[in-house]
C-alpha cells in the first residue's frame, strides 16, 4: 500500500489543531523531523508504551524514528475537529503491503503560537485479556460491592457535540450519581465500541448495553485528565481509581454522527509493563505493522 491515508485523500478545511495533525500525518507518512520542527521547546509526548515521556523536539524526533522505520507509516481513520486540542484513531501501514497493522489513538494540545506542546498516544495491547479485566476489577473492589450508589445530584442534558458529550458524561452524569441507562441515551443504535482489553468490538446499541452494564462496578471511578476541544470528534485521556488509589491511565476516542449520537469509541488503557514485552517481539518479526498477524480490514 501507498503511505497515504484514507483521510488524506480529503484534506481538512479547518484551522489549527486538526489541520496540523492532517498535515504532519494525513499522507500516512510519518517525517519525524518535520514533526519534531513542529513541536514547543518544551513539548512532552507520552507514549504510553514507554517508560518515560520524550521531552523537547530532538527527543520526540528519536522516539518517532525509532518507532517508524523506512517503509512504516500511520493512516488517520478519524479525527476530531477541535483549534487548540484535538486527537485521531489510526492504525500502522507498510509500503507494499494493504494489512492493516497495530492500532492506537493520538492526543494533542497546541500552545498559544500554533506549536505541539502536549501530546499523549497508545496502542492497543496484543494479548487482550476481554472478560477477564472485568473479573480482576471485581474482585479487586469486592469490598465495596454492597454499597449503594449516591443518590443522582446531576442535571440532565442531551449534548450534541463530542466534546459536550464526553464532558456532561465524565465530568457531570457519572460522578454525580448518573447509571450507564444516561450514556446509553446518547449513543446511536449502530454505535461502533472498540474497547481494546477485548478482541473483537462491540457492535450495536444491544451489544454495548451489556458491554458498558458489565463495567458499572462500585469503587472503580474513571477520571478525565485532558479534553480535547471538537464537535464531530473528541479525543480524551483519562486515570482509573480503583478503591480510590490511582490505577491504569488510557486514551479514548468519541465520534458523533450527523444527529449528535454517538456512533463510536475508542478505548486503549495503558500498558502495566513497559514496554509491552509482546509488542517488542511483533516489532522484531515486523518492523513496519507491528503485529503477529495483519489485519484485512481496521
Amino acid at each position: 500500500a501507498k503511505l497515504r491515508s484514507e483521510a488524506s485523500q480529503n484534506p481538512s478545511s479547518g484551522r489549527g489543531c486538526e489541520a496540523l495533525l492532517m498535515s504532519l500525518f494525513g499522507s500516512g507518512a510519518v517525517d519525524a523531523a518535520s514533526i519534531a520542527a513542529q513541536c514547543s521547546k518544551e513539548v512532552e509526548w507520552v507514549d504510553m508504551g514507554a517508560s518515560t515521556p520524550a521531552r523537547g523536539p530532538a527527543a520526540v524526533a528519536a522516539l518517532l524514528e525509532a518507532k517508524f522505520p523506512p517503509g512504516s507509516g500511520m493512516a488517520i481513520e478519524r479525527i476530531s475537529d477541535g483549534a487548540r486540542s484535538g486527537g485521531f484513531t489510526w492504525h500502522r501501514v507498510s509500503e507494499g503491503s494493504n494489512g492493516i497493522g497495530l492500532r492506537g489513538t493520538l492526543y494533542a494540545e497546541l500552545d498559544e503560537t500554533g506549536k505541539i506542546r502536549y501530546v499523549q498516544e497508545g496502542c492497543e495491547p496484543l494479548f487482550k485479556p476481554g472478560e477477564a479485566t472485568e473479573a480482576l476489577l471485581k474482585a479487586a473492589t469486592a469490598a465495596a460491592k454492597g454499597e449503594e450508589r449516591p443518590p443522582a445530584t446531576y442535571t440532565p442534558a442531551s449534548p450534541k457535540t463530542a466534546e459536550a458529550v464526553v464532558r456532561y458524561l465524565w465530568e457531570e452524569a457519572y460522578p454525580n450519581g448518573a447509571t450507564p441507562a444516561v450514556a446509553l441515551e446518547l449513543f446511536s443504535d449502530g454505535i461502533r465500541y472498540e474497547d481494546f482489553n477485548y478482541p473483537k468490538p462491540f457492535v450495536g446499541k444491544a451489544a454495548v448495553t451489556d458491554f458498558v452494564t458489565a463495567f458499572d462496578i462500585p469503587g472503580v471511578e474513571f477520571i478525565p485528565e485532558r479534553v480535547s476541544e471538537g464537535s464531530r470528534g473528541c479525543c480524551f485521556t483519562w486515570l482509573v481509581k480503583v478503591n480510590g488509589a490511582d490505577g491504569p491511565k488510557g486514551i479514548s476516542f468519541y465520534e458523533v454522527d450527523s444527529v449528535g449520537a454517538v456512533s463510536f469509541i475508542r478505548d486503549i488503557p495503558a500498558p502495566s509493563i513497559k514496554p509491552p514485552p509482546l509488542l517488542a517481539l511483533a516489532a522484531l518479526k515486523d518492523p513496519q505493522l507491528r503485529v503477529f498477524s495483519p489485519r484485512a480490514e481496521a
